[in-house]
C-alpha cells in the first residue's frame, strides 16, 4: 500500500449525519489530515464529482470511517463512495476502513466483514470514536501528532465562532422565517409522499389535509391513528423552546370544522428541533436521537414511514 496519502482519514456519511461527522472531524483535525466533504467544497468545486470522490475513498485516504445507517449506499454520493471502498477492499482487504453504526439497532451491509465493526458511538461518544479512528490511522502507518497550543486554540476558536453563528442563525428574524419555510416545505413533502403511497393503492387510500392557516398543522387521515404535523414560532426573532411535533391520535386528530363527541387523545408524539449545521444548512433534528438530522424532504418521508409502521389498520 502506498504511503503517499493526501488524507489520513475520510468520512463517508449520509446528509442527515453531517453534524456527527463534523464533530468527529473537528475532534481529529488537529492531529491528522481529514477529509469532510462540507469542509472541502471550494477545493472540489468545478471538478468531476464522481472521479474526485472515487479518488478520495479509493486511494487518497489512508483510512475511511463510514458513519452507517441502513440507507447508506443508496443515495447518489454514498453509492459512489461505497463502490470506491468495495473496489479498494477487493485489492487490499478491509483493514483501511471502519464501520460506525448510528442506528439504535446496529446493522451492517452484507458485504462488510463483521469482525471490522466497531459499535459504540452512542455509548462512548464522539471522543471515544475519534480515539479509535486515530489508533487505526496510526496502525496503518499514519503519524498523528499531539495537538499544538496554537491548534488547540484554533479549534476552540472555531467552536466559539460556530456557536455564535448558530445562535445568530436560529435566534433572528431570518431564522424564524427559515423555520416557517421549513414547515411549509415539510407539508409539501408529506403531500407528495401521500400521493406516492396512494398510487400503489386501489382502495384504503390516505387523505392529506393541508395547513388551514399559517402555524396550523397538516394532517394525514385514513388509518386507525390520524396524524398531525406542525409547529409554530411564538416570537418573531427567536426559536428558543420551539418544536415541530408529529403526533398520532386515537381516531381523528383535532381538526377545525370536525364534529367530535370526545376530545382527541394523543397516542404517540415525536418532537424535532430546527437546527443549523456548520455547512450553513438548516435541518430538523430528532429530539430523542440528536445524531440524526433531516432536510424537510427527508423528514417528510421519515414521518410517513413512521405513520405506516404505527398508524394501525385502514379505517375505510
Amino acid at each position: 500500500m502506498s504511503d503517499d496519502f493526501e488524507y489520513d482519514v475520510a468520512f463517508s456519511f449520509l446528509a442527515q449525519d453531517e453534524g456527527t461527522a463534523a464533530q468527529l472531524n473537528d475532534a481529529l483535525a488537529g492531529r491528522v489530515k481529514t477529509f469532510l466533504y462540507s469542509k472541502q467544497q471550494e477545493q472540489l468545486a468545478g471538478t468531476d464529482g464522481e472521479k474526485s470522490f472515487n479518488d478520495v475513498f479509493g486511494k487518497k485516504s489512508r483510512f475511511v470511517a463510514i458513519l452507517y445507517r441502513d440507507n447508506w449506499g443508496s443515495t447518489p454520493w454514498t453509492r459512489i463512495e461505497e463502490t470506491a471502498i468495495r473496489n479498494r477492499a477487493h485489492e487490499e482487504g478491509y483493514d483501511f476502513c471502519l464501520l460506525v453504526p448510528l442506528d439504535k439497532q446496529a446493522t451492517a451491509p452484507k458485504w462488510f466483514p463483521k469482525i471490522r465493526i466497531w459499535i459504540g458511538l452512542e455509548r462512548y461518544g464522539v471522543d471515544g470514536a475519534a480515539a479509535v479512528i486515530e489508533a487505526r490511522v496510526q496502525e496503518l502507518g499514519g503519524n498523528p501528532h499531539d495537538e499544538t497550543l496554537q491548534e488547540r486554540a484554533a479549534r476552540q476558536a472555531r467552536a466559539v465562532e460556530f456557536k455564535a453563528e448558530r445562535d445568530a442563525a436560529l435566534n433572528s428574524f431570518a431564522g424564524v422565517e427559515a423555520f416557517r419555510q421549513g414547515i411549509e416545505s415539510l407539508g409539501a413533502a408529506i403531500k407528495r409522499g401521500v400521493d406516492s403511497i396512494n398510487k400503489g393503492r386501489t382502495s384504503h387510500k390516505l387523505e392529506f389535509r393541508g395547513m388551514q392557516q399559517q402555524g396550523s398543522p397538516c394532517f394525514v387521515l385514513g388509518l386507525q391513528h390520524g396524524l398531525s404535523v406542525g409547529g409554530r414560532a411564538f416570537y418573531a426573532n427567536t426559536l428558543e423552546n420551539v418544536y415541530l411535533e408529529a403526533t398520532l391520535w386515537h381516531g381523528f386528530p383535532p381538526m377545525r370544522g370536525t364534529v367530535r363527541f370526545e376530545e382527541p387523545e394523543p397516542y404517540i408524539t415525536v418532537k424535532y428541533q430546527f437546527d443549523y449545521l456548520p455547512s450553513k444548512q438548516y435541518v430538523w433534528r430528532q429530539e430523542t436521537d440528536s445524531n440524526r438530522t433531516f432536510s424537510s424532504e427527508s423528514l417528510g418521508e421519515e414521518i410517513l414511514k413512521w405513520l405506516l409502521d404505527n398508524g394501525g389498520d385502514p379505517v375505510w
